[in-house]
């Protein structure tokens, strides 16, 4: 009987289908939180190991020839081309269906093998091309470290066909665990690799990491019927439209991953540790985008698709504006919260006898401006999905391009205003409390960041209205929440702003537990202002997040019977 439970629960897992959006999403938004939750530990361990210095600098430009590499072909590309595709053979035809998947997967295996050895023959030319500044060991090391990084990319390609698969089934729950898998090998590395390793322990833990992501989520393929076929069919039609959709999509990935690497670019020309801070708080806002935005849009596209296929046009109305209020509702409050209490997070994220109190108050001006690009990174990848779901890739294609001119432009633009002590530094160095720190040049990089996701999503929001006015997504309803969402975010703020002078002399605030506890108060209350102001506004949001709360708190907790528990 043991053995039959046993069996239950890992066919459970296997097959765990999510049945609407809202579930999914928090299932994604949980294991992107505890993933990130590890992330935060693995960033702190980073710190207090290494320091923000040559090491973390070369640790983190040789991700970006790796990460360039899967987000060019992989990432957010060929998910949603496959996904729309896949979904319609399996009304069709199954067996089609998983001739189309292995093809692709061995297609994918073969292209991105392929580009990873051109990658890692040609990594020394490359990483002069990413990091410019670097010279010396530095240099050698960070073409070593490319080097062993670029297995990763072909593994996550890997990786991706299966999560593709599964979310095609509404099955996100192996997805989910793959992330979590990943920081803890990492982590691993960092606490018993790195002291005999070195950097280069981290970095072998991030290749195992990613062999774990991929790992996790082949049983649940197989338990939906995928077997693997040594076969590609490239005179598919599935496969040919798959190619067709991949494509121009190729260069219209999210804007995202290519500022990261024109920030590592630019940083690497900048002071020593400019390439480390610029990254380490890249990771600390992508926290909120990837758990209150990403996990809404991966949980939504394949219904859109669907929908659309179907001509169903009002279910994609419905389903487009439910997630793009619930976005604004989250990222709204977390944008201004995360300004206000920016030195505190950064304290807690990355705060160790590494990190100089110069290099803290730099790390939280640059988190303070990534916090205004949020609710444009968020709403991105909702626009671009809804691009293709209508099988249109050529609209993001361009947006994206355009981005990453005004990406450059912009950070070089704002780094030559930075450079010299005038009106508009002077008005950044007061606004974000950095009055002393004479070098400010590092902040460049997330402004021309923040530009670059401003241009992005108001250029895609305008062209879906103009271009494909037959459909409407419900602009009226999401404007309202948008200035709801800003009217409570901003009472919170200022509740917050008061409360962490309120506290602060009741605590220590040179101890890990004493910044903590004022964040904790701070965001309690603050919270607990944004909650009042939008029920007085009677967000629609709000009041159906507290009614499902409502719920779970009162469901009552399922009971075995008694013929079970003495199975047991």
């Amino acid at each position: 009987m043991i053995q039959k439970l046993k069996n239950k629960i890992i066919n459970r897992l296997f097959d765990s289908r999510t049945q609407n959006i809202a579930s999914a999403a928090i299932l994604l938004g949980a294991a992107t939180l505890a993933s990130s939750l590890l992330g935060i530990v693995r960033q702190r361990l980073l710190i207090g190991t290494f320091g923000v210095g040559n090491s973390l600098d070369a640790y983190f430009a040789a991700f970006q020839i790796p990460n360039f590499a899967y987000n060019l072909l992989i990432s957010a590309t060929l998910s949603v081309a496959f996904i729309p595709v896949f979904c319609d053979y399996l009304n069709k035809d199954k067996n089609e269906a998983w001739r189309i998947a292995s093809s692709v997967l061995n297609l994918t295996i073969i292209v991105m093998g392929a580009l990873s050895f051109v990658f890692f023959l040609g990594a020394p030319y490359f990483v002069k091309l990413i990091s410019p500044g670097f010279l010396g060991a530095k240099y050698t090391l960070t073409v070593n470290l490319t080097r062993i990084l670029m297995l990763s990319p072909l593994l996550f390609s890997i990786s991706s066909i299966f999560s593709s698969v599964l979310n095609s089934f509404r099955s996100f729950l192996l997805v989910a665990l793959a992330p979590l898998l990943y920081n803890l090998a990492i982590i691993f590395g960092i606490i018993f690799l790195a002291p005999i390793f070195g950097i280069y322990g981290v970095v072998i833990s991030v290749i195992v990491g990613a062999l774990m992501h991929i790992l996790i989520q082949v049983p649940g393929a197989v338990k939906f019927g995928f077997t693997w076929q040594k076969v590609i069919d490239l005179k598919n039609a599935g496969v040919k439209e798959i190619i067709k959709l991949v494509l121009p999509r190729i260069l219209a990935i999210d804007t995202s991953p290519i500022s990261q690497m024109v920030g590592t670019f630019i940083g690497s020309t900048l002071t020593i540790g400019s390439v480390a801070i610029f990254n380490l708080v890249y990771n600390i806002e992508a926290l909120p985008v990837a758990i209150f935005a990403i996990s809404f849009v991966v949980s939504v596209f394949p219904s859109l698709s669907s929908a659309l296929a179907q001509k169903n046009f009002q279910d994609f109305r419905k389903d487009f504006s439910y997630t793009a209020r619930q976005i604004i509702f989250f990222l709204i409050p977390l944008t201004v919260l995360t300004f206000v209490f920016r030195a505190q997070i950064v304290r807690l994220v990355m705060g160790t006898k590494n990190l100089s109190w110069s290099e803290t108050r730099l790390a939280a001006g640059a988190l303070a401006i990534f916090a205004f690009s949020f609710i444009f990174q968020g709403l991105t990848p909702l626009f671009s999905r809804a691009f293709f779901a209508l099988k249109n890739t050529m609209t993001p294609l361009m947006v994206s391009l355009s981005s990453i001119v005004v990406n450059v432009s912009g950070t070089y633009f704002f780094l030559h205003l930075l450079s010299t002590n005038n009106i508009f530094s002077q008005i950044v160095s007061s606004l974000l409390k950095l009055n002393g720190i004479d070098d400010l040049k590092v902040l460049a990089l997330p402004l021309g960041f923040s530009l670059a996701s401003l241009f992005n999503a108001s250029a895609l929001f305008i062209i879906l209205r103009w271009k494909f006015n037959y459909l409407d997504i419900d602009t009226e309803k999401i404007t309202s929440a948008f200035l709801k969402y800003l009217s409570a975010g901003l009472v919170a703020g200022a509740i917050g702003y008061s409360s962490l002078y309120f506290i602060e002399p009741l605590l220590n605030g040179r101890t890990f537990l004493g910044i903590f506890a004022q964040l904790a108060f701070s965001t309690t209350l603050a919270i607990a202002a944004f909650i009042s102001v939008a029920l007085l506004l009677k967000s629609e949001e709000m009041i159906s997040l507290l009614a499902v709360l409502k719920k779970k708190f009162n469901k009552s907790a399922v009971v075995l019977d008694i013929s079970e528990s003495s199975q047991l």
